[in-house]
């Protein structure tokens, strides 16, 4: 039955023509615009003898397909559910509603894996950017990440009434953690207290975590112990708090 559901909506993601083209087309045009700017694939002493396109812009883009999967389309996809009364429908059927959420999270986790493994493609192939230098410490820091950004969209799930509320609080969320998360402003420019800040957030941890990875080194363990308490914390808070209805 998970199977069936999770076909379903898989086929209901991919008809809705804004949601992949947002997904995909975003984290691609980062990488291909940026890599296409003269000096962003040289070595650079700021980057630690990495290019900036390898580790700033590709990490970047990861992360921000992540969240914009997790914190705005995922909570709108199950808010739009309870706002239309599947959830409600489902609990009074032998299949429990719960089944519908684990196959949203398929789909959506599926759909970060096929763009991540485009973004990193087509900067290897397109623009000959070095792969990750710890490729184990940057799955796991993809892994953590999206367990933290997607506990964040469940938490908004839980209280979002309709769709529309889902979309707006998880862009309340999203922009701030853009923000602070040293995606607009490089985290070594921010002020020392926001650069902590940056490492603490589920978004700034997760591009931060990436970025020392793709440079080879080992993530923070201020970066992974963030996503994981974010995780603990707000999918608790989302399994108490959530209402089917």
């Amino acid at each position: 039955m998970l199977t069936k559901m999770t076909a379903v909506e898989a086929k209901l993601f991919l008809r809705d023509p804004g949601a992949p083209a947002t997904v995909i087309g975003i984290p691609l045009a980062l990488i291909l615009v940026f890599g296409l700017i003269p000096g962003t694939k040289n070595p650079s002493a700021q980057f630690g003898g990495q290019s900036p396109l390898s580790t700033l812009i590709a990490p970047m883009a990861v992360a921000i397909v992540i969240a914009m999967l997790a914190v705005t389309l995922f909570p709108a996809a199950l808010a739009g559910y309870r706002e239309k009364g599947v959830l409600k429908r489902l609990s009074a059927s032998p299949v429990p509603p719960a089944r519908l959420l684990a196959a949203q999270l398929i789909v959506n986790l599926v759909a970060a894996v096929v763009v991540i493994l485009l973004v990193v493609g087509v900067g290897r192939i397109a623009l000959g950017m070095a792969l990750p230098l710890n490729p184990g410490g940057f799955a796991l820091s993809v892994v953590l990440g999206a367990a933290s950004l997607f506990s964040v969209g469940l938490l908004v799930a839980a209280f979002a009434p309709t769709a529309r509320a889902a979309s707006g609080i998880g862009a309340l969320v999203f922009f701030p953690m853009l923000a602070l998360g040293g995606v607009w402003v490089p985290k070594e420019q921010l002020p020392v207290f926001l650069q902590h800040v940056a490492d603490v957030l589920p978004l700034g941890a997760t591009i931060n975590a990436l970025r020392e990875t793709a440079a080879g080194h080992a993530p923070e363990l201020l970066q992974l112990g963030s996503m994981a308490a974010f995780t603990v914390v707000c999918s608790v808070l989302a399994a108490r708090f959530f209402r089917w209805e």
